[in-house]
């Protein structure tokens, strides 16, 4: 009985062994630091002006890694639920090679000047690029 717990222990550890969890904490371990990605916006700040709330806003930033090693995003943020991103690579992007992500912001309830923030969370330095949307959001009957 003893042997079959202690073979089991022994199996569970070897398997353990090999995989490595990528985290906010470990995945910039991945390049060499020497030479680190540069994620570079084509542009980094959109105002969307003034729109009627229930409006969806969507817009597609575009970037390019402008630095050595391959860029690899680990998450993507937006400042609170009304505003997502969705749809960027989650292959690393090459050095010179370009991607992007596309923003959506959901006007309902956000009514008034609103600034949103979308943190893109990669293996840069430093870790955490933004990128900032703004616009003033009115009522149906406002307009």
């Amino acid at each position: 009985m003893n042997y079959q717990i202690l073979a089991f222990i022994a199996i569970a550890f070897l398997f353990s062994c090999g995989t490595t969890e990528l985290t906010e904490d470990n995945f910039t371990d991945i390049i060499e630091m020497k030479n680190p990605p540069v994620i570079e916006l084509e542009e980094s700040e959109f105002d969307f002006g003034t729109v009627i709330e229930g409006t969806e806003i969507r817009k597609t930033f575009r970037f390019k890694n402008t630095g050595k090693g391959p860029l690899v995003i680990a998450d993507i943020n937006g400042s609170c639920g009304c505003t997502i991103a969705k749809n960027w690579s989650k292959q690393p992007i090459l050095s010179g090679e370009s991607g992007s992500v596309d923003i959506v912001f959901n006007t309902e309830r956000r009514a008034g000047l609103n600034t949103k923030f979308i943190t893109i969370t990669a293996n840069t330095q430093p870790a955490d690029t933004k990128i900032k949307l703004t616009g003033t959001v009115v009522g149906p009957d406002q307009n």
